[in-house]
């Protein structure tokens, strides 16, 4: 199989918040190089996302709902930590989105 294509990730959509594990928010990230396929670089729409854990690990599933019917785009388990750190540069993000543009409001809920 042959190798992935380089994407660079980090500079390809303005700043993001980066987390990896072991590191201490004080510490700056090494050069990382993240390889992808160009599917997975392109990316996917999500309108729905379902979080759900365990004592070990949280699972997170991105899935795209039409009507009645869904379809999951992809499931990403997280350990204990990992999900901690994520929230943290999720919520970073977010706030200087907000800041650019304003504040978003939430989309309702499914029931």
């Amino acid at each position: 199989m042959a190798e992935p294509p380089t994407c660079d990730l980090a500079t390809s959509a303005g700043p993001r918040s980066w987390y990896r594990a072991g590191m201490t928010q004080d510490q700056t990230p090494p050069q990382l190089t993240i390889k992808a396929s160009d599917e997975a670089a392109q990316g996917r729409f999500a309108n729905l996302a379902q979080v759900a854990s365990s004592h070990d690990a949280f699972i997170v599933d991105f899935a795209f709902a039409q009507g009645q019917v869904g379809w999951l785009l992809s499931r990403i388990i997280l350990s204990p930590s990992h999900a901690k750190r994520f929230h943290h540069a999720l919520g970073e993000s977010i706030a200087r989105y907000e800041e650019r543009f304003g504040r978003v409001d939430p989309a309702p809920q499914l029931q």
